[in-house]
């Protein structure tokens, strides 16, 4: 290099995405996603339909998710974290062991009957494979927060359990319990019993002795 001649000046690159800057569009991209699976359906809805909704381009949104799955598990777990937290208020409250579970088992079915729309999000998405389901549900932390209720039926119950015998009956509750939501949101033309009525029977079986 010749005397006097300088060295070029780096080129710039595009800015980093700021964390905020990060925080503020995955919110935005998340409130237009759930608005457009809820309204046309997941399986119809594209990454560039999504972009679209929020003015930005499809390379944009690809910034930050993956793929449109990603998206939906980020709903997901919005909705559960939504669910738990409240779950966790109605749990701080003094009740007989019994009392406790029913009211824990009501509170769930209810956040679902309240939020019937997430509940068809999450359980009823159209075009959603069993893989898909299967990476959000390998998930401990979701796994781990429905032992809330295993804690609860291990309270009621009269007699100690084993860890075998107390999977059975948590299995036997949550099934239980999305059954009576399923069928109250999707078969709402049935004049169903009163789902507590129905909760009290369902634990008195759970807790039963096995």
């Amino acid at each position: 290099m010749s005397e006097g001649a300088t060295n070029p000046a780096p080129r710039r690159g595009r800015p980093a995405i700021t964390d905020e800057k990060r925080e503020e569009m995955t919110t935005r991209i998340s409130e237009a996603a759930r608005r457009l699976f809820q309204t046309e359906g997941y399986s119809t809805v594209s990454m560039r339909r999504i972009a679209s909704e929020i003015g930005c381009s499809p390379m944009t949104l690809y910034k930050y998710y993956d793929a449109k799955i990603d998206i939906l598990r980020t709903l997901w777990a919005d909705v559960f974290d939504d669910l738990f937290n409240s779950l966790d208020e109605v749990s701080q409250s003094k009740r007989t062991p019994v009392e406790a579970l029913v009211t824990l088992s009501t509170a769930y079915v209810n956040y679902w009957l309240n939020h019937s729309d997430a509940y068809r999000l999450v359980f009823v998405a159209d075009g959603v494979t069993q893989p898909d389901v299967s990476v959000f549900l390998d998930n401990p932390d979701i796994i781990g927060r429905y032992n809330l209720f295993a804690s609860a039926i291990a309270d009621a119950c009269a007699d100690e359990l084993s860890a075998d015998i107390l999977k059975v009956k948590l299995d036997a509750l949550v099934c239980a319990l999305h059954g009576v939501a399923h069928n109250a949101i999707t078969i709402s033309g049935y004049q169903w019993a009163d789902s507590e009525k129905i909760l009290r029977v369902i634990i008195a079986g759970v807790i039963a002795n096995t």
